[in-house]
């Protein structure tokens, strides 16, 4: 698997919506998005041996980001100005982490839905 794939939670009304802005501000369109509950998913996860995440998956090249690292990687991909939200990689990861949870978190209320993933 040589492209660029994105793995979501397609159930996920917040998810949805930051894929769609994703795709809609990329500078190119080499970013696959895949939901977690489609076959090709469950695929890829079977042959990288993903687990059961609760998080956003960046794959490229076979090597696998999650979390903070994942939206990161898709911001830098993404046109001016949002690239520059790559800058953030100076802080640490840990506090990446930190406020990926606490937005994953609270996505059902940002969205105002409960079938929200949780993150």
């Amino acid at each position: 698997m040589n492209i660029t794939t994105v793995l979501y939670d397609g159930e996920c009304q917040f998810c949805k919506k930051w894929v769609h802005f994703a795709q809609s501000k990329l500078q190119d369109k080499t970013i696959s998005f895949l939901p977690f509950n489609s076959e090709e998913c469950i695929k890829i996860e079977q042959e990288l041996q993903i687990g059961n995440q609760d998080s956003v998956v960046y794959i490229q090249n076979n090597i696998v980001f999650f979390k903070s690292q994942a939206v990161l990687k898709i911001c830098k991909q993404l046109q001016f100005p949002y690239n520059y939200l790559v800058f953030l990689k100076i802080l640490p990861t840990f506090l990446l982490d930190f406020g990926y949870d606490f937005i994953a978190k609270r996505r059902h209320k940002l969205t105002n839905k409960k079938n929200c993933c949780i993150g």
